[in-house]
């Protein structure tokens, strides 16, 4: 006879009606997130795109500006210092504020304070301090990343991510009206001649007011209660517990861990090294076949059988203890739950936003060169195209609520690729406001589906002991490779040109949706295991 609570069991839950559906926008949590959204939305365009149009006005080659786009990296090695952000306790801030509002204060501080320095030094006169003071503000968010997404994360239960991705892409992309046309009114506006000439005094304007708009995120993070508090005394008895472990059994795993933590450490290097051309392609093949050797051994159990090991003295066994609980087990949390299949699903994190992020680099020199004025860019692609991501964002919260994650995963990837082929187009045509309001309105669009989906999806991937770090790592990946080759745009397209360049990046984004085919499957059929995200 057949077990009844198995039959339970396996009914789906019944979906939620319209009204459920979007009461939950309306929730204390999904608000706060709308305010630290805006928080987390205002320095990257000032970093990347509000910064490569100064930078074109002031006189600055598209090489140099292409290279240095590579400030965004900091967004895509966060996972190396996620750790201390997920553990390290901060003199004074913490006991104050809690672990989550306490790195985020700290980090909301440096914003402001980098780009104040943007603001005073003249790109023109000299381009170094400018760099650095990027790269401040860029540390800075990253690390203000890592603390909102394990704030959002541990703020409400899986089946409130979307809606939480969406509130949170919602404050985003109002930030980047304001960081886009914001900062290019204001400079406008500031400017004390009217013939079309670059003034530093009106840049220097528009970053001190954008410096003061972090406040919106400085008294968000006062005003918020701090999301389940971690038990400091637990932690220290789950460390004490690893040490005594370690003094009496040593170190043990399997040679392919090793060697895969290897490959990574050393793609990361590599990354860093073919910056200043020094790694070529039989370098990179190496790498690659290591890693497919490690993946395959973890697959196949490996090693398990005979474990490397290694002897850990008494003394330093506390020492080692607090790295692996605070560095290593977080990575390895993640290796365990999804074995060789944690391969998939970081392949298909490196190249989802391929498409836009490669593109969006080149996006607003482009406008520069199609002769676009300050305030057509304003009102067009940072204020029109903006709302427009916001509704794309709002139906990307919807649709993971009504379709499932995966099946909005993979709308989002199709609508990326094919919205830059419209770039290519309306580098054709010229100058044209009216084209440029139809392609910057189906580029945001799809963005926003796009990016809700992912979000959600990467918080179903987090454990939410280790969320921080996990949702690090997932959002690291997810621009490291993207940015990398971001730096080589403004070079292929003095080259190429910028339709081939636009053709190029919806040529990229044709293996994400292979991918994504791929990690649904996975989810639908691996046996005896709960489904990481909602499919259906």
């Amino acid at each position: 006879m057949s077990d009844p609570t198995a039959t339970t069991a396996q009914t789906p839950p019944p979906k939620p009606t319209w009204g459920e559906t979007l009461k939950v926008y309306t929730e204390p949590a999904t608000l706060r997130m709308l305010f630290l959204g805006f928080s987390a939305g205002l320095p990257l365009l000032l970093v990347l795109g509000t910064l490569s149009f100064r930078l074109r006005e002031a006189g600055i080659d598209r090489t140099t500006i292409g290279f240095l786009s590579w400030v965004g990296l900091a967004y895509g090695v966060k996972w190396i210092w996620a750790p201390l952000v997920d553990r390290v306790r901060l003199p004074l801030l913490t006991r104050w504020l809690g672990q989550r509002r306490s790195w985020l204060l700290m980090a909301q501080l440096a914003i402001m304070a980098g780009l104040c320095g943007m603001a005073m030094v003249d790109p023109k006169a000299s381009l170094e301090p400018i760099v650095w003071c990027a790269v401040v503000v860029a540390f800075a968010s990253a690390t203000q990343d890592i603390a909102l997404d394990a704030f959002r994360i541990e703020s409400s239960g899986t089946e409130r991510q979307g809606a939480l991705a969406a509130a949170y892409q919602t404050g985003y992309r109002l930030a980047m009206i304001w960081a886009g046309a914001g900062v290019l009114w204001i400079a406008a506006r500031a400017e004390i001649s009217s013939a079309d000439l670059y003034e530093h005094a009106a840049w220097r304007t528009a970053y001190f007011v954008m410096a003061a708009s972090m406040l919106v995120g400085v008294a968000t993070v006062l005003l918020s209660r701090e999301p389940r508090p971690r038990d400091a005394q637990a932690d220290r008895n789950d460390r004490a517990a690893v040490a005594a472990a370690f003094a009496r059994d040593g170190l043990r795993f399997a040679w392919p861990q090793a060697l895969l933590f290897f490959v990574l450490i050393a793609l990361l290097a590599a990354m860093v090294r073919a910056s200043f051309g020094a790694m070529g392609l039989p370098e990179l093949g190496l790498y690659l076949a290591l890693g497919a050797l490690a993946i395959t051994g973890l697959r196949n159990g490996w090693g398990e059988a005979r474990p490397l090991h290694m002897p850990v003295a008494p003394a330093a066994a506390p020492a080692v203890a607090w790295l692996d609980v605070v560095i290593v087990e977080p990575f390895a949390d993640f290796f365990r739950r999804y074995h060789w299949h944690a391969a998939l699903i970081l392949c298909l994190i490196a190249v989802y936003r391929i498409s836009d992020v490669v593109m969006g680099i080149m996006a607003n020199p482009f406008y520069v060169d199609m002769g676009f004025t300050k305030d057509e860019v304003a009102a067009v692609s940072k204020v029109f195209g903006v709302i427009m991501t916001l509704v794309g964002a709002f139906l990307g919260g919807v649709l993971t609520l009504r379709i499932g994650v995966m099946r909005t995963l993979m709308l989002g990837a199709v609508l990326s690729a094919a919205s830059n082929l419209l770039f290519a187009w309306l580098a054709g045509i010229g100058h044209n406001v009216q084209f440029l309001v139809f392609v910057v309105s189906a580029d945001n669009l799809s963005s926003g589906i796009a990016s809700a989906a992912f979000v959600a999806y990467l918080s179903s991937l987090t454990n939410l002991q280790y969320s921080a770090t996990q949702y690090a790592l997932f959002s690291s990946l997810m621009l490291l490779l993207p940015k990398w080759l971001a730096g080589f745009s403004g070079k292929f397209v003095d080259a190429y040109g910028y339709g081939n360049f636009f053709v190029g990046t919806a040529i990229l984004g044709l293996p994400v949706l292979v991918l994504v085919w791929l990690a649904t499957r996975n989810v639908r059929t691996q046996p005896g295991e709960r489904p990481a995200v909602p499919v259906d």
